[in-house]
């Protein structure tokens, strides 16, 4: 089989790129999930200034990961594990969403941060999969883009990661808009926000609180009956 180095557009919403080199994913980037750059940045491994002058010393290193181990302020190791993590979120953020078309585009420049040990595509389609089937047999299982939330009056979270949730949801905010409001993950932070729906800490905000046109259509990953909650 050709071990194919190359760049798969996957069209749709949010949609994205995969990274391949040699046959192995190597990244993912798509509009649906928090890149490394993000993920570095808002967890405090790195601070945006590191982040801008390791950008510029990268061009002659042509290397970002080693012009921000240089600088001392994260190992490789890190820079790996934020990394992979980015590339599992992202090939999640393009299965959750609509899927038009695939196609071969040759005119990507390369990942910033790529992960210098790819997946092979087998293994990042078994992650994906159990992490989709995890979803949506959780008690409240919602879009990461479709679903916008508001916080339920009178409750009180029972973590700190809830309450960072619980204060950007407005009613405007889905999982995808929250994830990157906090830096975080959006598998993980879709997944918080199904546990707080059926814990209820959360609901879904009715139309007239929640239109956007940020993503609009979108199916959930399961059918479910309209919820009525009094405040």
């Amino acid at each position: 089989m050709e071990r194919v180095t190359g760049v798969l557009r996957v069209v749709g919403n949010a949609g994205g790129l995969f990274h391949l080199r040699d046959g192995a994913v190597v990244a993912v980037d798509s509009p649906g999930s928090p890149g490394a750059d993000t993920l570095l940045i808002s967890s405090g491994i790195i601070e945006e200034k590191d982040w801008a002058a390791a950008l510029v010393e990268s061009v002659e290193t042509r290397s970002l990961q080693t012009a921000l181990v240089a600088r001392g302020v994260v190992t490789a190791t890190a820079v790996q594990d934020v990394a992979t993590a980015a590339m599992q979120d992202g090939a999640f953020a393009v299965a959750a969403g609509e899927i038009e078309r695939c196609c071969v585009d040759e005119s990507v420049d390369p990942p910033l941060l790529p992960a210098t040990t790819g997946v092979e595509p087998d293994l990042l389609l078994a992650e994906t999969t159990h992490r989709l089937d995890a979803l949506a047999t959780l008690p409240f299982p919602l879009s990461p883009y479709r679903d916008r939330v508001v916080a339920v009056c009178g409750t009180e979270p029972a973590t700190v990661e809830q309450r960072q949730i619980i204060e950007l949801a407005t009613g405007r905010r889905n999982a995808r808009d929250i994830a990157f409001a906090l830096g975080r993950g959006l598998h993980a932070v879709t997944v918080e926000i199904s546990r707080m729906l059926g814990d209820g800490l959360l609901e879904i905000a009715e139309p007239t609180t929640s239109f956007s046109f940020s993503h609009w259509g979108l199916t959930s990953l399961h059918p479910r009956a309209p919820r009525e909650v009094e405040c």
